[in-house]
């Protein structure tokens, strides 16, 4: 979770948009990682989780509207992490009484210097 985590920070920085090719990359890393790991996260890697499928989906929903060959993928990856940002929501509920509003803050915190 950790080189997931510092992976979006460093292209939150970038100022060029990365090819889809290294996006559906790391959208196929992050779904391992969930696959493989996601009934041992803790607080914090349910946050980090939160983070990275929320920015990710955004930026695929943004990318899904543009009329390229990429469009349909882009929005099938959209998908695909706004159901894995529900499931974690849940769970930061659920498991450690958090509410939306708390996670977006603890969200923001996380990602205040990028």
């Amino acid at each position: 979770m950790e080189e997931l985590f510092a992976k979006l920070r460093e292209y939150l920085k970038m100022e060029d948009e990365i090819p889809f090719a290294e996006f559906s990359a790391y959208y196929r890393d992050v779904l391992a990682e969930f696959m493989a790991n996601y009934k041992e996260y803790d607080k914090e890697a349910l946050l980090k989780a939160e983070a990275i499928t929320t920015v990710v989906a955004a930026n695929a929903i943004d990318r899904g509207k543009a009329k390229d060959a990429n469009a349909k993928k882009y929005k099938k990856i959209a998908e695909k992490l706004s159901f894995w940002a529900e499931a974690i929501e849940l769970r930061l509920d659920k498991e450690h009484g958090m509410a939306k509003n708390a996670v977006d803050q603890e969200i923001d915190k996380l990602l205040a210097d990028v």
